[in-house]
């Protein structure tokens, strides 16, 4: 799953929260790519940073939803 974050240092933090919960991340600007469950990544990311910050999420059959 690829999410899109509005700025960098949002994505920065939610690769950090998805690592430490033991999911593989890769951070690549404003993107995170995680092969963290949507279910649990949502919750994650509310809590850490919020999901205002939030600009988009693409899943792996190339679905996006979101505002981009």
């Amino acid at each position: 799953m690829r999410i899109s974050f509005s700025t960098t240092g949002a994505a920065r933090a939610a690769a950090s929260i998805l690592e430490q919960y033991g999911f593989s991340v890769s951070q690549s600007g404003k993107d995170v790519v995680t092969n963290c469950p949507t279910l649990l990544a949502a919750p994650a990311i509310e809590r850490s940073i919020g999901l205002e910050l939030v600009e988009g999420i693409e899943f792996s059959n190339g679905a996006r939803n979101g505002t981009s």
